[in-house]
This record gives structure tokens, sequence and C-alpha cells, in this order.
């Protein structure tokens, strides 16, 4: 109280007060010291302690060696010597105070303590710019430059001040006003050097250390540096940093390669490992395996969230010094035979840079909120991506890949709300506080009435917004069923069109969405009631407040009035921003909760395999006493008394019935699957191929070459040892064809001797195909064994399962399945010589082929013998090129000029701003528009009615305590009552007639769309993806 009494006090006064100028000082030298303690007192501490042990002289010669490397730029240097002279001033300045010489303040003490104090801040600062070169920085600490510019700004006010009294008061400049003066060149040019802020040390160029670890091969995507990373203090205030990428998306409109890379510390790779280390060390700290997800958030926001708190703090305090001038601003200019000139002059620069302050801490406050929320969301979801990798075989089953992406995109995006929220939080009761304070200075017991009312209309606002949630819920139930039976629908669009469908699934999706549309119906007439609410909620508490100032007997001035209109007005956003903060934090603690038990799921065992230099090793693969398990819990192992021991350079097949435990063996090898006892043993690297085709969206070459180098003679060899060069000619790319959504355009054998390809392109050690010969015909499968496994993979281990008894005699080791146990090992020679099942197994196969050979050449008239292709869809003969089949799937077959063999085509996007036409066909999609008079009408009254109301409180009220009101309080109160419950109800009306107009346009374009998207022709299926006809 008593500071804002001095504040309010004539203010040349104060300003000509040199010990409330050292106050200040002392006051901001204070904080800025105790932060820098805070911030370089432990490291000065470590220094000092090396320094006095002295370091070893390797240690000593590897600084040496790095600090001979550095080339110091010039603001280095230029920082470093002005700091010193800046060190070396404040010393002369305290060696004058303790030679005697007086001091403009009559306390000695105060000034001699602001001496000392900037003395130990130099010091602190030299210290800081030592450790710049050790740590590399490329810029100075942010830090060390808001100190430079906190001193630069003490040193120009302090004096220009002095100098304007000395000249007023005509008094002799003494050794102390020098430097003072030199004191202010040296602030000077480290403010320039603050506003520059990089150091000018380049990067250090050394042999093998910062060379691109990918050679010549650079990301086409990172040529451009971060403009975020290399902006200065005036950019980073005032966003200029966007220029250059506001520049170019005026002239055309940005592609991919002209977006600047992100900065590090706001890069997926930085954020995930920093993530990391925070769950390392809360795991470390607690010495628990299942490290608690909100300290490990908290470790990880922590430094940004206090910056954040800084810049909220100040736009909170600014955004109330309007209201809080308002009453002096209006007493200025009532009385102003009474006030000085400067007065107004320094109120205005109040108003000006109150509002400058709130506008820039805001800005940097949501910019620094909004970054935190994408730093959290970039480190959750690869953390959630990592953990889905390596997720156990029992945790995969308890989450399908449909919960694992609503986890990275419904429950993440409700932590980057939380986050969003977390100064909300304790900022509520601060400008709450602030208001009532205001309200109590203008008001008096009047600011009770005040925060009554607000306090019922925040409990009124927490019924609604349970309301409010629940809709949200059907509306998202309504919506997931809509999306799920579209989704499904196109899916399956060609089955729907063969059969005549399509009315009939399009009456169901309108079903769906007449549902959906009743609910959000619902919900925007609540949203109406409480845009009602929201806009009346300052009119009923300064109703409140100003019936209750008029029984209480409190005079009210056209001064208080409008300030306290101003703070009623800065209510509303914390009134209504609890119940949507309740809100948050519970479905934040929801997802937390639901991502923390999904990140503490099983893993698959890291020491399942132990893997074996090939140099010390004569085997590939060895499994002893294995024993493998799908379900941990069951009495029952899936695999059990494993013994296998694999050769370099053998061809192991696994054979058996269903069920008996082929593909288990596989997973074992790979680590997939428990191991629940025994030994595995690996020595070289793996491929896998597994029975279930799984193809890229892509062109098959990128498909095979699965991110490797180009190798023209190893892809050629690969391609032709998967029977692939015939499909290549029908294509009309070759392999740069594009594969289709899920494959639609490939058969089920041209997708599997695809990801056959792509595992002999890796070139590996051991292979493991399941069942590979399954999808493809008898011709081609034999033409896969002769040329793939028995040539290009001859020198190779290749484990594979099969069902086909004509390649089982070509394996030198033949493994039969049975019930989870290996029943028979030996070659093809030696198992039939057993009989011990072996030749029942391969009898069977045998009767059913020669019957299935039999049906069919009864079927089949004797011209028309020749090899079918794969499932009836692969052509292997030039016979058969002929007759290929002329339906949408083989569209891709057809040449098309302009984008050959591409299939999906790339999203159209428009240029430029939206014509009017767009605007036009929008408004005027209901009723031809009738609602849009109405809705300007409604907007505009509300408009009008505000400024009335306001307008009549001002001229109704005195000037002064001392004048009389124009017209009596009732009359006065309730004209303000009628102008504002009319203006709240001209909001009511804007919102209903929003809502319905909204609503019937948003219904009208759904069936436009369905419609159009139901009698779309098959090709539109192929070439568009199912995204992004949903995403419409």
């Amino acid at each position: 109280m008593q500071i804002l009494q001095e504040v309010r006090a004539p203010w040349a006064l104060q300003l000509n007060s040199f010990c409330l100028r050292e106050k200040i000082s002392i006051g901001i030298q204070l904080c800025f010291l105790g932060i820098l303690l805070l911030r370089f007192a432990p490291k000065l501490l470590s220094f000092l302690r090396k320094w006095r042990s002295k370091t070893s002289d390797q240690e000593e010669s590897e600084e040496y060696k790095y600090h001979s490397l550095i080339k110091f730029g010039m603001s280095y240097k230029s920082g470093v010597i002005c700091s010193t002279l800046v060190l070396g001033t404040h010393l002369l300045m305290l060696l004058m105070l303790l030679n005697g010489n007086n001091t403009q303040c009559h306390s000695a003490l105060q000034a001699f303590s602001s001496e000392v104090m900037q003395v130990v801040s130099c010091v602190i600062a030299l210290f800081a710019l030592y450790k710049v070169p050790k740590k590399k920085q490329m810029k100075f600490p942010g830090m060390l430059r808001a100190w430079w510019v906190c001193s630069f700004l003490l040193a120009a006010v302090s004096m220009a001040l002095d100098t304007y009294y000395k000249i007023m008061a005509h008094e002799s400049f003494k050794m102390r006003d020098l430097a003072n003066f030199l004191g202010l060149l040296e602030s000077t040019l480290l403010f320039s050097i603050s506003i520059y802020g990089k150091a000018g040390m380049p990067s250090l160029e050394l042999n093998g250390v910062t060379e691109p670890l990918l050679g010549e091969k650079v990301d086409r995507y990172s040529k451009r540096e971060s403009y975020y990373g290399k902006a200065t203090l005036i950019q980073l205030v005032t966003f200029s940093w966007l220029n250059p990428l506001f520049a170019v998306g005026i002239k055309k409109p940005i592609e991919q390669d002209e977006i600047p890379n992100v900065d590090t510390k706001d890069s997926a790779t930085f954020n995930s490992q920093s993530f990391i280390d925070c769950i390392k060390c809360v795991k470390e700290r607690d010495r628990t395996r299942n490290p608690s997800i909100y300290k490990a958030i908290f470790l990880f926001i922590r430094k940004k969230a206090t910056i954040n708190a800084s810049f909220a703090i100040v736009s909170a305090v600014a955004s109330y010094a309007g209201p809080y001038l308002i009453d002096d601003f209006v007493n200025f200019l009532t009385d102003k035979s009474n006030r000085s000139l400067k007065d107004g002059y320094l109120l205005a620069l109040g108003f000006l840079g109150a509002k400058m302050v709130e506008t820039i801490a805001q800005r940097q406050w949501i910019f620094g909120a909004r970054q935190l929320g994408l730093r959290v969301r970039a480190s959750l979801i690869s953390s959630i991506y990592k953990k889905g990798l390596v997720l156990s075989s029992q945790s995969r089953q308890s989450h399908t890949s449909g919960e694992i992406i609503n986890y990275m995109s419904v429950d993440i995006q409700r932590i980057t709300d939380l986050i969003w929220y977390l100064n909300i939080i304790w900022m509520l009761p601060i400008q709450i506080s602030l208001a009532i304070y205001i309200l109590h200075t203008n008001l008096g017991v009047g600011s009770f009435a005040a925060l009554a009312a607000t306090l019922a209309v925040m409990a009124c606002n927490i019924p609604i917004t349970r309301i409010q949630k629940r809709y949200q819920t059907k509306i998202m139930e309504a919506k997931d069923s809509r999306m799920k039976s579209t989704s499904e629908i196109l899916r399956n669009m060609k089955t729907i069109k063969l059969q005549a469908w399509d009315n009939q699934f399009l009456h169901r999706l309108a079903s769906l969405r007449k549902i959906e549309s009743d609910w959000i119906w619902k919900s925007m007439k609540l949203s109406s009631l409480t845009a009602f609410i929201f806009w009346g909620s300052p009119t009923f508490i300064s109703i409140v407040t100003f019936i209750a100032c008029m029984m209480l007997g409190v005079q009210l001035t056209a001064g208080r009035v409008l300030a306290a209109l101003a703070t009623f007005r800065m209510l509303q956003d914390p009134i209504f921003s609890l119940p949507d903060l309740l809100n948050v934090i519970a479905q934040g603690k929801v997802s937390a909760d639901r991502i923390a038990s999904y990140l503490q799921e099983d893993e698959i065992q890291q020491d399942a395999i132990e893997y074996v230099p090939k140099t010390q090793a004569s085997f590939d693969v060895e499994i002893s006493d294995g024993k493998f398990s799908w379900d941990s819990e069951s009495s029952r192992p899936t695999l059990d008394n494993i013994q296998l021991v694999v050769k370099k350079g053998t061809k192991v097949a696994i054979c058996g019935t269903v069920g008996s435990g082929k593909s288990s063996l596989l997973s074992g090898i790979l680590g997939e699957i428990r191991k629940l006892s025994g030994d595995v043993k690996i020595s070289g690297t793996k491929a896998y191929v597994p029975q279930s085709p799984w193809i890229l969206s892509g062109n098959i070459r990128d498909n095979i070459l699965f991110g490797n180098q180009y190798d023209s003679d190893k892809y050629d060899r690969t391609v032709k040892a998967c029977a692939l060069i015939k499909d290549f000619e029908l294509f009309s790319a070759g392999d740069l064809t594009e594969i289709g959504e899920r494959g639609i355009n490939m058969s089920g054998g041209q997708k599997q001797r695809i990801q056959i390809a792509r595992a002999v392109y890796q070139d590996a050690d051991i292979y493991l195909l399941d069942d590979p010969f399954s999808a493809v015909d008898a011709h081609t499968g034999t033409q896969l064994f002769k040329d793939c496994l028995m040539g290009m993979l001859k020198d190779k281990t290749v484990i594979f399962v099969t069902h086909q008894v004509e390649f089982l005699p070509a394996a030198d080791l033949i493994l039969v399945m049975r019930d989870g146990r290996i029943a028979q090992a030996g070659t093809f020679e030696e198992l039939m010589k057993q009989n011990t099942g072996f030749e029942v197994l391969v009898g069977a196969h045998n009767h059913a082929l020669e019957s299935i050979l039999t049906i069919e050449n009864s079927n089949r008239p004797s011209d028309e013998l020749q090899p079918d292709g794969e499932s009836n869809e692969e052509l292997t003969s030039n016979a058969e090129l002929a007759y290929t089949r002329q339906d949408s799937e083989h569209s891709l077959f057809e040449d098309n000029s302009e984008q050959k063999g591409k299939l999906v085509q790339d999203e159209e996007r428009e240029k430029g701003g939206i014509g009017k036409e767009i605007y036009w066909s929008y408004i005027t999609m209901v009723k031809r528009g009738a609602f849009v008079p109405f809705i300007i009408l409604a907007q505009s009254s509300f408009q009008m009615l505000q400024i009335a109301s306001n307008y009549w409180m001002a001229w109704t009220s005195p000037p002064t305590s001392e004048a009389e009101p124009r017209l009596g309080m009732k009359f006065v109160l309730s004209v303000y009552v009628l102008l504002s419950v009319g203006s709240s109800l001209c909001v009511l009306l804007r919102a209903i007639l929003n809502a319905i107009a909204g609503l019937w346009t948003s219904q009208m374009l759904f069936t436009n769309m369905l419609q159009s998207v139901m009698r779309a022709p098959m090709s539109f299926f192929d070439s568009t993806p199912t995204g992004r006809i949903l995403n419409r």
C-alpha cells in the first residue's frame, strides 16, 4: 500500500529522490543477483574446487588443445573487454566511496551496498563468459543477456535524470559523474551485444569430429537452418524471425523444402531423448521399475514452464494497470487546473507502457505455452511409438493398433491442452484477486458484492459444463459410429457396387448422421446459453455491485464507474476459465493415466537372444532347452524342449500340421515370443518374411530397397530371382509403379514376391521365411525356390516354413513340428526311412494334390490347358498376357503419359485467397441467406447496446465525489439494466441463429459430399486414399 501511495504521489518529487532510485536499483540488482547466484554459484564452486585440486595433466592438455583450436569472435572479445571495464568502473566507484566521497543520497550504506552488488554481479557475469567457449555455446546465455539489458536501462535512466537535475540546479559535474558516463558507454556496448545474441564463435571443423555421419547423403529438407534458433533478442520479442517465411508465402505457396528446420530443442529427437532421461532420473530417484509419468513430465517442462509463468505474471499484472489508472486519468481530465501537465503525460505513458508490456508478455507466454505443449506432444508420441515396437506378445493383445493411435491423437492432445492450461491454474486466483483489489480501491466495501456475484456466476457454469461434457461424449460416440461405418463402406466399396447396394448404405450413413446432428443441435443450444451467460456476466456483476454501492452509500463517480466496468470485462475470462479448467484437468489426468499404464506394459525380453560375433561361432542359430510361451501365465508352454543348431549356409525346412508351432519357432528365433527358459544364440543379421504380406505405401522399388542405397546390379539380380521381371513389364512404369492403399492394385502373389525381394536385398546372414510359397502358384513357387532360395541365397542360412512337400528333398535339415515340440529332425531320406509319421504327411499331401489336378483337368477343355496365374490373377505365360482382366483393379496397366505409373495423385491445394464466390455460396446455401441479415442485425445491436450502457453510466455519474449526480441513481441503474439485458439477449439471438444456419449448412454439405462419393466410379477409390476422403 505504501509503495502504491508513493507512486500516486507527485511524480516530479518521486523521481527527484536519489534515495528512491537507489532503492529501486538495489531491489532490481538483488533479484538478478539472486537468480545469477542460483544459476552460476554451483558451477563457480565446482570450478574453484577443480582449480585448487589442479586437474590431471591429460585434462589440462585436452583443455589447452580445445582452447587453442577456438577462434574467438568479435562479439565474445567485446563482451569480455566491456565486462572487465564495467567491473573496473564499479571498483573505482567503490574506492571513491571508501575514500569518503559524498554521494547524492544521504544514506551512504545504500550507495555502498549497490556498488558491492554491482561488483559481485560483474564477477559472476565474467565467470559466465568464461564458460561460453567451454560449453561450445553459439549464443550468450539468456540470463547474462538479460542482466546486460537491465544494467543498461538502470545506467541510462540514472544518467539521464542526474544530468537533467544538475542542469536544472546549475550544479557542476564531478568525478563520480564521469565514472557513471563511462559505465553507461560500456553498458551500451554490452546492450548491443545482448541484442545481437551470438557469441561470434564459428563451429570447429575437425577431421572425423564434425563430418556428417551419412557422408554426402544430405536430407533435402535440412538445408535451411532454424530461423528461431538463430534469432536475436529483438527478433524473438517482435517475432520478426518469421518474416523471411512470410516473404516467401506472399509470393507463392510454401513448399516443404522451403520450410526451415525447427530448433534443436524443439526437434522430436531431442525431446524424445530428454523425456527418456527424465524417466530414468525419476526411476533412479524413486528406485522403482514403474516411474511416475507426472514426475517425468514435471522434470521435462519445469525450466520452460517457469519462464512461461514469469511472462504470465507480468501479462496479468500489466493487464490490470489500465483499469487501475482510469480513475486517476478521469480525475486529471476533470481537474486540470490543480494538476500538472506532466502528470497527464506520465499517465498516458503509463497506459501505453502497460499495454506494450502486456502485449509482449502475453504473446511470449502464449508462444511459449504452445511451444512447450508441442515439445511434450513430440516426446510422448515418440515414447508411445517406441513402446509399440518393443511390446510383448501378451501386451500387444491388450492394446490394439486403434487404441495406440488413440493414445497418440486423443490422449496426447488432452495432455497438450492441460499444458496450455497450467498457468491458468494459478493465474485464476491472482486475476480475481487483482480485480477485487481494484474494485476495493475504487468502490470500497462494494467490491465484496462483486466478489459474491463472481463466485455465483462461476458456480452456475459448473453444471452447464457437466451437461456439455455429456453432450460431447454422445457426439463423439455418434461420430465414431458414423466414421467406423464410413470407413468400412469405403474399404468394401467394390463389393457394394457389384451388389448395387449404394442406396441402402447411403441411407444407413444418413441415419447415423441424423443421430449425430441431433446431439450437435443440443450441444449448440447449450453453447448459445453459455454465450448468453458469458456476455451477460459482466452486466450481472456490475448491476449487483452498483446496487450494493447505492445501498451502502458509496459515491459513484465517472472515473470509478469506468474503472469498475473495465474491471468487470477483465473478469470474463477468469470466470469462464474455471469450468473449462476443471474439465481439462479431469480429462488430462485420465489420459495421462492411460498413457502411463501403456508405457508400463511388459516389453520383449531384451536378453532373450544372445548375439555371438561371427568370428567366435561355427553356427548361425542355436537353441538349447528352449521353452517359449505366448501367454506367460499359461501352464502349458507354446514350445517346449527345443534343441536346435543351424550351421552357416544350412537350408532348414519346418513342416507340420496346423497349430503345431512352426511360426512360433520362427518367433522364438526372432525374440518375439516370451522365453521361459533355455538359451537362444544368434550369429549374424536376420531378415524375416511373414506369412501375410506387409507392403508400404509408395512405389515397388522403394518397397524393395527399404531405405538402402540403390545398387543396379544387385537390384536386377534380386528382381530376377524373385520372378518379378514379367510383372514389371506389365506395369506402365515398371518398378516405379505406385502401390495403392493396402496394395489394392497388387495380387497376393505379387505382394508376397515383393516382400521376399525386400528381404533378399537386405543381404542378411540368416533368412526366416514363414510359408513364403503359400500365395504363389506351383510354377512360380518352383522358380522362386530354385532361383532365390537355392540361387541367390545358396550361401546364406535359410529357415523356412512350408507345406509344399516337393521342396523338402532339397533342404539340408527338415524339422517336423508336433504339439509344440520338434518331433523329428533330419534329411528327407532319413525321415522317410524312420517310418514314424513323416511319410504319412508326405503321402497325404501327394494324394490331395493328385485329386485337385484330376478335378481341374476334367473341368477344363483340352485346348485351354495352360498354367494358371497366381490365384487366377497373376499372368505367367505369353498366351496369358493377351488375356488380362479389364476391371478397375488393373487400371494401372493403362498408359498415363502425364504421370506414368502414379496411382495415387497428389492432393489438390487451392492457391491464393478464397474467392468471394465461395463465401457467397456458403452463406446462401440455407434459405438463400435469409439468416444472414438477422445475424448481422443481432450482432450490431449487441455492440451498440454495449457501448450505450457504458456511456450511459459514465454520462450520468458525477465527475467528482463533490458534484451532484445528474439523475437519480435508481433511474440510472434501471436504464443500465435494460440496455445490458438487451445486449445479452442480442447475443443469445445471434448464437441461436448461428447454430441453426451452421448446422443446416453442414448437413447439406455432408449430404452432397456423401452422394458424390457413393456415386463415384471405382477408379476414384483406387486412386484416392481412404484417409483423404474421411478427412473431408
